[in-house]
């Protein structure tokens, strides 16, 4: 009797989904709960497809990352979307994020190089304006477009004006051909000409 291919065809169309899913370097690390649960779709080094902050289901995720952390205490990944999951809930319960920053402090010193722009992110949002700086700059540094292009914002609308910082224009016209090649659509690569042509004025007005 002939034996029917179906399976052995839904198991090839399920591996070739898995691959258009998952980013070219999550063969080389093991999928865990916590990455599937609150893994960031822009995070350059997640593993997993990802999910955006609406799609978080904050109370597994959280449960999934702590368990992954007990197995691997030192990974920066796993403190990042334990950190993620921490502070998505706290603003849906209205609660604490003290333990979120806790957890993205560690993923950001460890050198993760999205906890660095997160966490510049959400010191803003505590109101460290200076402490902003170093950790943004550190990931524009790593390539990571939104820090690039974030980076040139803050200095150009004055963010820093009191602060000590580094910036020069040499430095952040980098960041932004660096950042030519990773925009896409019509809105982002809009909005990076913008840049540039202010940063260009603004350099030829100090001049």
């Amino acid at each position: 009797m002939r034996q029917s291919t179906l399976p052995r065809i839904s198991l090839l169309a399920l591996v070739g989904t898995l691959l258009l899913v998952l980013p070219l370097g999550a063969s080389a690390q093991n999928m865990t709960a916590c990455d599937w649960e609150v893994a960031h779709p822009s995070d350059p080094d997640h593993v997993g497809p990802g999910r955006s902050s609406s799609e978080v289901d904050t109370v597994k995720a959280i449960a999934a990352c702590r368990d992954a952390l007990e197995n691997s205490p030192g990974n920066p990944r796993f403190h990042y979307q334990l950190a993620r999951a921490l502070v998505y809930h706290a603003g849906r319960t209205q609660g604490s994020d003290d333990e979120g920053m806790q957890h993205l402090a560690k993923a950001a010193a460890a050198g993760y190089t999205q906890a660095m722009f997160v966490y510049g992110l959400m010191l803003d949002q505590h109101g460290e304006t200076c402490a902003i700086e170093p950790w943004t700059r550190k990931a524009a540094d790593e390539g990571l477009k939104a820090a690039r292009i974030a980076y040139v914002d803050y200095v150009l609308k004055g963010t820093w004006a009191a602060c000590e910082i580094s910036a020069n224009f040499d430095e952040m016209k980098s960041y932004l051909e660096g950042a030519s090649s990773q925009v896409s659509g019509y809105y982002e690569k809009m909005l990076l000409a913008a840049f540039q042509r202010e940063l260009t004025a603004t350099q030829s007005a100090g001049n």
